[in-house]
């Protein structure tokens, strides 16, 4: 069965043509009537571009003749018949009936091509929507996989950090429960420092995974007071001092450094991180250096330390998350968050953090803090 609608978008088109040029001729008709103006039959050329812009092709050629034919029966002498007297009308009733499907057709492609442009621009709308969709699913793909990336990291960090020190725990208890061994007064205080110090490494292991919490959820904010940061060095130093032994650490801090705005907290972790992280790397016997010095208007301190130094393919990607910088004895350890903590907890301060190699062997870690409060934070507290 044929479709209708080709009929009657045809039919639609003869109907504007006809009607375009009945519309012209009467306007032609009552200009005559009032003065002889030359030239009115180009009139008929309004009613071509008119059908030809609404209704296409067939409709401009269409109104073409039916001008032509209009013209000729209502303005041409003999009137009223499709006669011809003057041979010179004949010849301006063809030039005119030739111009009006020139201009027809012309105007019936620009309509097209108009057509075309939309129909184009409407796809190129289509596609780049369709581009941002494909763009938008890559994003949230790839944001899915790092996160299943970052889960599996998770769990091998916790499955092997937390069972180190879970096992020398349990060992070490299970040790004092015995009750058939009499343990010295010694052995005693040596299991007892052993549970310390481990609980005391779960505690940063714990501690290192809610900072990263609070770092990937953007709630990470430095809660400031004055403190003196030659204190906080000490403490952080006692309380590693049972993963130090084996190593000599020395201490400088400067005479000069007034009280630093900081989270006591937070620099806590960060030394505690940096040292560590030194520690684990180094074997016994090895240097580690820790440096507080007033540079300007900051606060710089340095962990150094003189072991193998850190692999230079690990060096720019050190203070990620998860990633292992291991030494260049190429042995990794550790669940790679130390570093990354670090960053976050000493950009959130306002400072920098870098990784280099030690001059003479080694690695050197240096951050630095601002020594004025910031300016949001003062007026915010007052």
């Amino acid at each position: 069965m044929l479709d209708p609608m080709p009929r009657l978008a045809w039919a639609r088109g003869y109907w504007v043509a006809l009607a375009a040029v009945s519309v012209v001729t009467l306007v032609i008709g009552a200009l005559e009537s009032r003065a002889h103006i030359a030239g009115l039959a180009m009139l008929y050329v309004v009613a071509v571009l008119a059908s030809a812009a609404f209704a296409g092709r067939r409709a401009a050629v269409a109104a073409s003749i039916a001008a032509f034919l209009a013209y000729n029966w209502f303005f041409v002498e003999p009137l009223h018949t499709f006669q011809v007297g003057d041979p010179e009308e004949w010849f301006a009733l063809v030039l005119f009936l030739v111009t009006a499907a020139i201009t027809g057709q012309l105007a019936s492609q620009l309509r097209d091509r108009a057509r075309e442009a939309a129909l184009r621009a409407a796809e190129t709308v289509h596609l780049y929507e369709e581009r941002e969709r494909l763009r938008e699913r890559a994003t949230e793909a790839e944001v899915l996989r790092r996160a299943d990336e970052l889960k599996t990291a998770l769990l091998g960090a916790v499955s092997h950090d937390l069972r180190t020190p879970l096992a020398s725990i349990i060992a070490s208890a299970g040790s004092l429960r015995q009750p058939d061994v009499e343990w010295t007064a010694i052995e005693r205080a040596a299991f007892l420092e052993d549970i310390e110090g481990e609980a005391r490494r779960l505690e940063r292991i714990v501690a290192n995974l809610l900072d990263l919490s609070r770092m990937e959820s953007g709630t990470l904010r430095p809660e400031r007071g004055w403190y003196d940061i030659a204190a906080l060095v000490d403490d952080v130093i006692g309380r590693l001092r049972g993963p130090a032994a084996g190593h000599a650490v020395h201490v400088s801090v400067g005479d000069d450094l007034p009280p630093v705005p900081l989270d006591y907290v937070e620099i806590d972790q960060v030394l505690s991180n940096l040292i560590e992280n030194a520690l684990r790397h180094t074997p016994a016997g090895t240097h580690v250096w820790i440096r507080a010095a007033r540079e300007g208007e900051a606060l710089a301190v340095t962990v150094a330390d003189d072991g193998p130094g850190i692999d230079p393919a690990s060096r720019e990607r050190l203070f990620d998350p998860f990633v292992r910088g291991g030494d260049r004895r190429g042995a990794p350890r550790g669940a790679g968050l130390g570093l990354a903590i670090a960053r976050g907890l000493v950009e959130a301060h306002g400072g920098r953090i870098s990784a280099a190699e030690r001059p003479g062997g080694g690695t050197l870690i240096r951050f630095t803090l601002p020594l004025a409060e910031p300016v949001a934070e003062t007026a915010a507290a007052q």
